[in-house]
């Protein structure tokens, strides 16, 4: 699972409009009404979302309706927690919809109450008593801004769960060491792929070639030799030629052979396992080997286009992407454990 922080500047300009726009409302209504850092911190919140987001008019409507309730009502902590739903819901505007939307104006309402909770704290606290009573009101109200800037991380906050990882953890523990080494170095050019790659389409096919990668490795672990050694085979083999050699009875020298052709036939699928296993470390080799150079193609060309040579570059990356998707396709075409035609009808 990755968490990332997208849009850092829109979180800037958000942050510094609250708190400067809850500041300066604050002290604005000091004179006019004792709830002035409730109301400061309210319209500094809401003009700071849309400072930096936009959509003024939905976010002040949220605004207006939240401090209707605030003077309209007697003050409760319940009344509290209705004005911070109403001015949540200005703040989800034209943000994250659905589940992650609900969840942003449960998450923003609680933040906005907590940051109620601290503006009344600072108003009404021993030690702000001395100071000028404008000054406690434009503080409570900066710290009401400061708080409800939280309210906007869903916005910001992006939780994707990475396919790859759980594909690399869900990898068999006694998988053949190269084999393991491939995969390790495949999902390296996934990790690099994600910070470097802008293309979406880029990413996908990275993301997908290195799928395919470890999952061919998975598969490759449920073939297994079992039986004798090779060495116990060939001795075995050699041991029932003589005795096939040496035999006088028919029945004697039938029974030998149907053996010896059985320890044959264990002999082939063991040489077809072998080979199999040399293709797909071969196969896989070249798949890894394509993805670094598309990865590599594809990181710099932000910067060939930048130097007038970006069409040159864009070719490549389209023939990089088809050696790709083609050294995907053969990989997964390899089937080590399927025994051949002629060892099935032995």
């Amino acid at each position: 699972m990755h968490i990332r922080f997208a849009d850092h500047s829109s979180f800037h300009r958000a942050a510094a409009a609250m708190v400067v726009g809850a500041l300066l409302f604050g002290t604005a209504l000091h004179p006019v009404t004792a709830l002035a850092p409730l109301a400061g911190g309210v319209l500094g919140i809401a003009v700071g979302a849309a400072f930096a987001y936009g959509g003024a008019g939905w976010r002040m409507i949220a605004a207006a309706a939240a401090l209707v309730q605030l003077f309209a009502l007697p003050a409760s902590w319940g009344i509290l927690g209705t004005v911070a739903a109403t001015l949540s819901l200005g703040l989800i505007a034209g943000g994250p919809r659905g589940l992650r939307g609900l969840l942003g104006v449960l998450l923003g309402a609680l933040i906005a109450l907590v940051a109620m909770w601290s503006a009344l704290r600072i108003a009404g606290a021993q030690q702000t008593a001395h100071w000028p009573p404008m000054l406690t009101t434009a503080i409570a109200a900066a710290a009401m801004g400061i708080v409800g800037v939280m309210a906007v991380l869903p916005r910001h906050l992006q939780i994707a769960l990475d396919p790859v990882r759980g594909a690399l953890n869900r990898l068999p523990a006694g998988l053949d060491a190269e084999v393991r080494g491939l995969c390790d170095r495949s999902v390296a050019i996934w990790t690099t792929a994600q910070d470097r790659i802008r293309d979406e389409a880029g990413q996908n096919l990275v993301r997908d070639g290195v799928l395919k990668t470890l999952e061919v490795a998975a598969k490759s672990a449920d073939v297994k030799i079992t039986g004798p050694s090779e060495a116990e085979l060939a001795q075995r083999m050699t041991d029932l030629d003589q005795r096939i050699a040496a035999a006088t009875d028919a029945e004697v020298r039938t029974q030998y052979q149907a053996a010896r052709a059985a320890l044959g036939d264990q002999q082939r699928y063991r040489d077809h396992i072998r080979q199999g296993r040399e293709r797909l470390v071969a196969r896989m080799h070249n798949h890894v080997a394509a993805l670094e150079k598309f990865e590599l193609a594809a990181t710099g060309l932000e910067a060939a286009r930048s130097a007038s040579a970006g069409l040159s570059v864009v070719k490549q990356l389209e023939e990089l992407s088809n050696d790709v998707a083609a050294s995907g396709e053969a990989l997964a075409e390899i089937e080590i454990g399927e025994l051949p035609a002629s060892t099935a009808q032995a």
